[in-house]
């Protein structure tokens, strides 16, 4: 019986390639973990009279049915992203031009402009969570579970 290596060859070769044991690299420092677009840590707080309102986005920021609110403040007008859902929904948030309200956020570089994105609104005597500490938008559902201590607010 005569063998033929010339077919074997190949895949002895894949074989022994595939065998070898596959290392991960590593780093030698570790770098704490956080969301890229919210940072507790830099939250800024804005008291002032609802000037405008977009319910779904402009055609520039291309972010379809997002919510964004335009405020006038004492330190000039912020343009404030409430996000998919604070607008929509059972326990919706809902303003008016000429009204005051509180918002909480960061304030980062969108297009070109600066805006607050926001993670608490007080309006009408309550308080709306619009994201979680980590930058990510409620929806609807998550919103219907608050608990009263977390809906109260203050009057502005």
């Amino acid at each position: 019986m005569k063998w033929r290596f010339g077919a074997l060859g190949p895949l002895a070769l894949a074989l022994c390639i595939f065998a070898l044991p596959l290392r991960a690299q590593t780093s030698d420092t570790t770098k704490p973990v956080a969301h890229l677009r919210y940072d507790i840590t830099q939250e800024m707080t804005f008291t002032g009279t609802v000037s405008g309102l977009v319910k779904a986005s402009a055609r520039e920021t291309k972010k379809p049915g997002e919510s964004h609110v335009m405020v006038r403040t004492t330190s000039g007008n912020v343009e404030a992203d409430l996000g998919k859902y604070a607008m929509k929904g059972e326990g919706a948030l809902t303003v008016t031009p000429g009204q005051l309200i509180q918002l909480t956020g960061v304030m980062k570089m969108e297009r070109g402009r600066q805006v607050l994105i926001t993670r608490l609104v007080q309006a009408n005597g309550k308080v709306y969570r619009v994201r979680n500490e980590h930058g990510f938008v409620y929806r609807p559902a998550a919103r219907k579970n608050q608990t009263k201590s977390e809906t109260k607010g203050g009057q502005l």
